[in-house]
C-alpha cells in the first residue's frame, strides 16, 4: 500500500502556472457565485480563493441569498456576473439549495465554463471532445500518470453516479477502454473485486477496505464534513495494507482539482 500525496503533485502544478502567470500575465478575474448557506461549500470557496490569491489570480465571492431572492431574481444576477467582460470564467459552487436552482449552470458562457459543468459544456464532453477535461477528470489523469496504471481492460468501479464526479469520471475511462462498473447504491458491505476503484458517493468512511480486493488502488473523491472536519468515503481506519496506491480524502485529488480548474481558466 502507498499513499499518493495529492499535495506535493499540486506544488509541480504551482509551478507550472506561475510559470505560465510569468510569461502571460492578464488582469480579469475568477467570478466564484455561491447561491445559499453550505458549510461545505463555504470551506471549499475558500480553498480556492486563498489558492488564487497565493498564486496572484484575481477572484470575487458573489454571494446570493436563496432565502430572500426568487429563482428569476437570482438567475439575473448569475447572468449579469458571468457575461461581465472582466470575468475570465466562472464557477457556481454546489450543492445548490434547491434543485429549480440548477438552471443556473446553464447562464455560464462555454467560454467560461471552467468545471465543464453547463448543458453545453457536458454536451462536448460526452460527445468525446477532450480538448477541455472537467478538472476531476484531469486530477485522475495525473494519479493514472504519476503511477504509470494501464487503463486498457482495467476492471474499474466507480461509486456514485453525481454529475460533477461519478459520471465523467466513469465515462472517461469507458473512452480509455477501461471495464467500468457504475455504481449508484453500493451499500458499505459487498465485496469489490476491481484494480481500481472510485469511491464519490459522499458517504463519510463507509467503503471499508477488508471489502476491497488484493492490489486494488483506490482514488477517493468523497467529502463529507463531520464533526468539523472533512472526511472521505474511505475509512483509513480500516484493513488497508493489502492495496495499491491509495489517493486518500482529504489531501489527494482535492488540491489537484483545484489546480486544474485553475489551469482550465489560463487554458494551460
Amino acid at each position: 500500500m502507498q499513499i499518493f500525496d495529492g499535495k506535493k503533485e499540486a506544488e509541480k502544478l504551482d509551478k507550472i502556472i506561475q510559470f505560465h502567470l510569468s510569461r502571460y500575465p492578464y488582469n480579469r478575474k475568477l467570478a466564484i457565485v455561491q447561491i445559499g448557506d453550505n458549510l461545505s461549500s463555504e470551506k471549499f470557496v475558500d480553498i480556492k480563493v486563498r489558492l488564487c490569491e497565493r498564486l496572484g489570480i484575481r477572484t470575487h465571492v458573489y454571494r446570493i441569498n436563496d432565502k430572500t431572492l426568487p429563482d428569476r431574481e437570482i438567475f439575473k444576477i448569475a447572468k449579469d456576473i458571468f457575461e461581465d467582460r472582466e470575468v475570465l470564467g466562472g464557477i457556481v459552487q454546489l450543492p445548490l439549495p434547491r434543485k429549480s436552482l440548477y438552471k443556473v449552470l446553464d447562464l455560464i458562457p462555454i467560454d467560461k465554463d471552467v468545471d465543464v459543468i453547463s448543458t453545453e459544456g457536458k454536451k462536448r464532453f460526452y460527445s468525446g471532445d477532450f480538448n477541455i477535461l472537467p478538472p476531476v477528470v484531469r486530477a485522475l489523469n495525473h494519479f493514472i500518470e504519476v503511477n504509470n496504471i494501464n487503463l486498457k481492460k482495467l476492471d474499474a468501479t466507480v461509486i456514485g453516479d453525481g454529475d460533477l464526479v461519478g459520471k465523467p469520471i466513469a465515462y472517461y475511462l469507458s473512452k480509455q477502454k477501461a471495464i467500468v462498473c457504475l455504481l449508484s447504491n453500493y451499500d458499505g458491505k459487498c465485496k469489490i473485486g476491481c484494480q481500481l476503484l472510485i469511491p464519490s458517493a459522499g458517504i463519510p468512511k463507509f467503503v471499508k477496505g477488508e471489502n476491497i480486493k488484493d492490489g486494488c488502488s483506490i482514488v477517493d473523491y468523497g467529502s463529507s464534513i463531520v464533526d468539523g472536519k472533512c472526511v472521505g468515503d474511505l475509512d483509513m481506519d480500516s484493513k488497508l495494507d493489502h492495496l495499491g496506491f491509495i489517493s486518500k480524502s482529504p489531501g489527494g485529488m482535492g488540491p489537484l482539482v483545484v489546480r486544474y480548474l485553475i489551469m482550465n481558466l489560463l487554458g494551460i
